[in-house]
């Protein structure tokens, strides 16, 4: 107990490079009841040379423990968080908190109150918290509840959410499945129980702990009024350990590895895959097929309520698919998901690997006359600006912002260089002498590709060139996930193409085909 007789509140909070770290630090002190009681533990990720903006104001020095560690030596946001645990000096609550947030007043004495609510005996509050914009817009009021919403490529099951005015929420806490990282209230046991697993990287960490949490016997409730605000924004500059880090990936495919393993998706016998897991493994409290029936989540076949990912998304709104397109191809390029140096657009995109299909597509353009070009998921045109300076008119498009941004500040100078975000699966595309999709509906489902030809040949386009890959497989893939797609079999079943352009070696190939001639999707 703090000297008043108050219980204490221990703060976890993993900070990368985040100089809204110390004002995180200082409102979460400033709208406490009671700020005494208050120990935050953090794991503060910096590169001395370049932060000293992070280090502005250190609210409350001697309430506040500090691991230091060299930015370029970090090993990821879960590792992070472990080492921010570690900091745990016997408080009898634990909160755990992203880097950039801002706080209702007397948030300690609400979530106290609110735990006291939750109908178990070892009761975890969760959710994800509304939006704001720093310094202190709040740009939310609301009270969300975690949803399963699709399974990616990898098979890591993503979550969604839902909400509703803090009025119209339940006059407690409903007991969910599903946690978010950025938020977790709980009796400081969750410590002892599920200590943070260091060997995660980042993607499965939500999962993975809701399910370490329901097998340990601890039940997880949506808070049903606000708490704090978390800056979703993506901020110029603002620095990410993928962004730092060459090779992350490796952590990365590790920690995907762990997940499915854990999760009973795909075993491992890797050494490094499983190490300490009877330490951060599942608990013997509940079972996992115990949490699949109560979270309606099939992880082995990849199934939310019974439907495949594609089944849920192909049958989702319009404004939902785009979102769901520009988040999953978002974070592939924030990230460098496809982990090449030269490239985000991966490593097909490099100049060598497309010297061959320049000089091809060059003689192709000539030869028929193609002076307008619609580039559809051009990507960061990293080998297409080579050739697009003999276009009268190149339409550059893609469903991320931020990329887009990039090009036009990279090439929206050149002579009829133009770019726009346009859903090739969902918006009218315009009208060109050719569409070149070039390594696009190789990421797409089924439902996405048929629409995306759908589009193509009813934008009045001339010509499609497309890759497709002659005895290729059209297996059902998620979105994001990569297949060698054959655009000539089944169920897409496009006639022959006019002119096939081998890609080197491979037998991965740009196909030319008349839009006219394509059958209706």
């Amino acid at each position: 107990m703090s000297a008043a007789g108050l219980p204490r509140i221990f703060v976890n909070i993993a900070s990368y490079r985040d100089r809204e770290c110390q004002w995180t630090l200082g409102d979460l002190f400033d709208k406490a009841s009671h700020p005494d009681r208050v120990f935050p533990g953090i794991c503060w990720q910096f590169i001395p040379e370049e932060d000293e903006d992070c280090f502005l104001i250190r609210p409350r020095p001697d309430q506040c423990r500090v691991i230091e560690v060299d930015a370029r030596s970090s090993q990821g946001a879960c590792w992070a968080r472990h080492q921010a645990q570690s900091l745990w000096r016997g408080e009898e609550y634990t909160l755990q908190i992203d880097s950039h947030m801002r706080f209702v007043e007397g948030w300690d004495d609400k979530l106290l109150a609110m735990l006291k609510l939750c109908p178990s005996e070892r009761p975890v509050l969760s959710s994800y918290p509304p939006a704001f914009t720093p310094p202190d817009r709040i740009d939310s009021h609301v009270v969300s509840t975690i949803h399963p919403a699709s399974f990616d490529g990898e098979g890591i099951l993503k979550l969604g959410s839902t909400a509703v005015a803090p009025g119209d929420a339940p006059p407690v806490p409903a007991r969910n499945p599903f946690c978010a990282a950025g938020l977790i209230f709980a009796d400081s046991r969750i410590n002892l129980d599920i200590p943070y697993d260091p060997h995660l990287y980042f993607l499965g960490e939500e999962i993975t702990l809701a399910v370490r949490l329901w097998t340990h016997g601890w039940d997880i409730f949506a808070p049903n009024d606000v708490i704090a605000y978390h800056d979703y924004n993506n901020h110029p500059g603002r620095r990410r350990h993928w962004n730092d880090r060459d090779r992350w990936w490796e952590l990365n495919n590790r920690s995907l590895k762990r997940v499915r393993h854990l999760l009973g998706t795909e075993a491992s016998d890797d050494p490094e895959v499983l190490q300490g897991l009877d330490r951060y493994g599942l608990g013997a409290c509940r079972s996992l097929a115990g949490f699949e029936a109560f979270s309606g989540v099939d992880f082995a076949r990849r199934l939310i309520g019974g439907r495949t990912t594609a089944e849920i998304e192909a049958a989702a709104p319009p404004e939902e698919r785009r979102r769901r397109n520009a988040e999953v191809f978002g974070q592939i390029w924030q990230a460098n998901g496809w982990g090449d140096a030269e490239t985000r657009s991966g490593s097909g995109s490099t100049v060598a690997a497309t010297a061959a299909i320049r000089a091809r597509l060059a003689e192709l353009f000539r030869s028929v006359g193609v002076r307008s070009l619609a580039d559809a998921g051009c990507g960061d045109m990293n080998w297409m600006n080579l050739l697009s300076d003999s276009l009268e008119l190149y339409l550059g498009l893609d469903v991320v912002d931020d990329l887009l941004q990039d090009l036009r500040t990279r090439y929206g100078r050149r002579r009829g260089h133009f770019f726009a975000n346009l859903d090739i699966t969902l918006d009218d595309l315009p009208r060109c002498h050719a569409i070149l999709c070039r390594d696009v509906l190789t990421h797409l489902p089924d439902y996405a590709v048929k629409a995306a030809l759908r589009r193509f040949k009813d934008s009045g386009s001339r010509l499609l060139i497309a890759t497709t890959h002659p005895r290729g497989t059209n297996d059902p893939v998620e979105l994001g996930a990569w297949q060698p797609i054959d655009l000539n079999a089944p169920p897409y079943n496009l006639p022959l193409p006019q002119v096939l352009l081998p890609e080197g070696d491979s037998a991965k190939s740009l196909g030319i085909w008349q839009l006219a001639e394509l059958p209706d999707f």
